[in-house]
């Protein structure tokens, strides 16, 4: 039937392959598959980072009240400690049954509540797997870079894109003034001590009196001296006992002494804040730069559509622009590798094939399996919900030379039955295809039938390395195959009608080599 209309029959193969990529571009998640230590398992990452110099026991102290915390949750299956001088992490699975709901995040945004209280110290929570990121294995981090040649200009329009993201429900941790990185920040922090000289000469208080007990408080130094030790001099220091450590939440609570001999507390004639520092200034090209970086719970493509529509609604002034990157992803050089091997790998097969048949028309029937092949693969995508990783892209490349083998044996009985018994073109692409069914089957299925393993005993989709590679295998071959019976035979009868009408017209015989 479809040599009856030839020309239809391309066209609506055609209209498959742009279908089928559409779903799949709109779809389809693609880009690098980046996994945890417990694969698609969901838990909380929960890192204390300390400054230089604070001793272990402090750092052990913070994780401990965490893990005080996590003790009595009943939904906490297990949490492993590790504890070192100015960092601790702790990790939190949790059972099966729960590990696909909201009560992971839910714990998580308590642990994130539970790190603003300390001062001094970086806590931060992160959470991995399905409760997270919908069946993904990583969190999508994305970050936008705001370039320009004036520091506070830049600063303004970084801090207006947060404000937009802040909006959408999916957005979390929306961070003005990161590094561009998920675990670096350029930002910092300090304690500001704000004095009130007003409620100061109420208690008969002078700056310089507050800022020398508050420092004492802090420092813990209450004498220097020398003392001589074997002829030798030595500096000593005494220090208040527990003075390694201040808690800024306890500090409006420190009591100053007056000239009069009361006492009053720090909060009342002062106010302590928190606020955030530069820890460094970078710029391209002699161009500030700044990165917004947040994190989106829910599917990369829906993540790339939100981040586009947002730089899309930032005015910009004339020499200030947005780049937007999204982290955990392939870089250009990547993608243009890929497409370079593709192609390379297709110019190899048109050569072999040139060279078999004796022709530059017949090789692009058989080429024209490959785009066959990826009507399978968008769509076996789609329905799977898998990502397409450089794994996907080492099976398209190995379609490349594999669905053509079908082609080519096609295409070449097709030219022996022209050649050695004579038929007409029509009916020897008709008989040559009926000839070649069963052969072309039974290859494809038991390649098709082997690859099943890869992907059938998978949690999900994307468990492994190898589902993507698999499916990519089943899906090109499923499709090339059913199409190179019914497709093919028409591209072969449109690539060799106008040469054999030719031929005819001017009376020369019809012949075929190969």
């Amino acid at each position: 039937g479809t040599l009856r209309w030839p020309w239809l029959t391309a066209v609506l193969a055609l209209g498959l392959l742009g279908g089928s990529y559409h779903l799949f571009n709109k779809y389809v998640t693609r880009g690098v598959l980046w996994r945890s230590w417990w694969g698609q398992d969901t838990y909380i990452s929960i890192q204390i980072n300390l400054p230089r110099g604070e001793e272990l026991d402090r750092t052990d102290e913070l994780a401990r009240f965490f893990e005080d915390k996590l003790r009595d949750m009943p939904e906490v299956k297990r949490f492993t400690t590790r504890v070192y001088p100015q960092l601790a992490m702790i990790n939190v699975t949790f059972p099966d049954s729960i590990e696909n709901t909201q009560i992971p995040p839910a714990i998580k945004e308590q642990m994130v509540a539970y790190s603003y209280q300390f001062g001094g110290a970086e806590v931060r929570v992160y959470g991995y797997g399905p409760s997270f990121y919908g069946g993904g294995a990583s969190p999508p981090n994305y970050s936008i870079k705001v370039l320009g040649y004036n520091y506070e200009t830049v600063r303004a329009i970084a801090a207006g894109i947060g404000d937009r993201l802040k909006r959408f429900s999916r957005i979390r941790d929306v961070d003005v003034n990161s590094a561009g990185g998920w675990y670096t920040r350029d930002k910092a922090t300090e304690f500001a001590l704000t004095l009130d000289r007003q409620k100061m000469g109420i208690h008969n208080l002078t700056a310089q009196d507050v800022v020398y007990q508050v420092g004492t408080a802090i420092r813990g130094t209450v004498r220097r001296g020398f003392v001589r030790v074997g002829g030798d001099e030595l500096r000593f220091d005494v220090k208040l006992e527990g003075a390694d450590a201040v808690d800024a939440v306890d500090l409006p609570e420190l009591l100053i002494q007056t000239g009069d001999g009361r006492v009053v507390r720090l909060g009342d004639v002062a106010t302590i804040k928190e606020r955030e520092v530069l820890n460094r200034i970078e710029r391209q090209n002699q161009q500030y730069q700044r990165y917004v970086s947040y994190e989106f719970r829910g599917p990369s493509k829906l993540g790339d559509r939100v981040r586009d529509a947002v730089i899309a609604a930032t005015q910009l002034p004339e020499g200030y622009s947005i780049e937007g990157q999204q982290e955990w992803r392939w870089s250009s050089g990547e993608q243009k590798q890929i497409w370079m091997v593709l192609a390379v790998s297709l110019v190899l097969v048109y050569m072999v094939t040139a060279a078999l048949f004796e022709s530059l028309r017949q090789p692009f029937v058989v080429l024209l399996t490959v785009p066959m092949a990826l009507i399978g693969v968008f769509m076996l995508f789609y329905w799977t919900n898998a990502s397409f990783t450089r794994e996907a892209w080492i099976g398209c490349i190995m379609l490349g030379g594999i669905v053509v083998n079908n082609a080519i044996l096609l295409v070449d009985h097709v030219n022996q039955r022209r050649r050695r018994d004579g038929m007409p073109l029509r009916e020897a692409a008709v008989q040559g295809t009926l000839e070649r069914v069963r052969p072309i089957l039974m290859t494809s299925f038991t390649t098709i039938f082997g690859l099943l393993p890869l992907v059938l005993f998978s949690e999900s989709a994307d468990s492994n390395i190898w589902n993507a590679l698999g499916l990519s295998l089943i899906g090109g071959l499923a499709s090339s195959t059913l199409l190179v019976l019914t497709v093919t035979p028409a591209l072969y009868l449109l690539v060799e009608r106008g040469l054999e009408k030719r031929r005819a017209a001017v009376g020369e015989p019809v012949a075929v080599t190969s």
